[in-house]
């Protein structure tokens, strides 16, 4: 059976800060339709690569094409234009704003319409905390609130940086559920450190160590490498 086409390809892909390497000459491949997993040890420059993506911070070297169009060095806000969505580890969202004006924003709706917006906040749960003040929503809320602004902009592919983190058990377990809405209607590139979340959720994974791409693959060949087991699993 042929691979699904890609959406996302980096080539070369490389930032430094000063000396330090931060992303490392990373050829990564992301397939339309499948939810993509990078993972790696802390300071292995997984945020970082999503900021090149997106557009947050220009490369040093490399490049990045989305669908069929060179994105680097293009504005986040091109880049979004574009179709592709993201939201950050820790949750950027506007305190003093009501949560549907977020969504509307994504949207682009105006407020009297409101149909992908409301329909956005309910596939996220959110949908009787349309008038409640962001900065009064709580974490796992406010990530939540994201990725309902990024289900608004009926993106082609979505970039969750890790959008567990803080997390309980059953909040885990409801974004993942979540997760699997949006990778309904887009592809999905996540950043996670939860490995159970990553084995029930990952078509394909890359390994991320010293800002390389240290090994690719399912998650099954992931956990069963040796030197990523000794690396970011553990040794077992």
């Amino acid at each position: 059976m042929a691979e699904p086409p890609v959406v996302l390809q980096t080539t070369g892909l490389t930032r430094r800060f000063g000396g330090l390497r931060a992303v490392d000459n990373v050829d990564l491949r992301i397939r339309e339709g499948r939810i993509h997993c990078i993972i790696g040890p802390n300071g292995a420059g997984k945020s970082t690569l999503f900021n090149l993506i997106s557009g947050v911070l220009p490369p040093t070297a490399g490049r990045v094409t989305f669908g069929d169009r060179d994105i680097t060095r293009k504005s986040p806000q091109a880049i979004a234009r574009l179709g592709l969505a993201r939201s950050f580890q820790t949750p950027r969202v506007f305190g003093s704003m009501p949560v549907l004006d977020h969504v509307l924003l994504a949207s682009r709706e105006h407020p009297h319409e409101c149909t992908l917006a409301r329909a956005a906040l309910a596939r996220v749960g959110l949908n009787e905390r349309e008038q409640v003040l962001a900065e009064n929503l709580a974490h796992g809320e406010k990530k939540r609130l994201e990725m309902a602004m990024a289900l608004a902009m009926r993106p082609r592919l979505v970039l969750l940086d890790e959008p567990t983190a803080g997390m309980n058990a059953h909040e885990t377990d409801a974004v993942a559920t979540i997760v699997r809405e949006i990778a309904a209607a887009a592809t999905v590139a996540i950043i996670e450190h939860d490995i159970d979340f990553v084995r029930g959720l990952a078509d394909d994974v890359t390994v991320l160590h010293k800002g390389g791409v240290m090994r690719e693959g399912t998650i099954a060949e992931i956990e069963g490498d040796d030197d990523v087991r000794r690396v970011y699993l553990g040794d077992v």
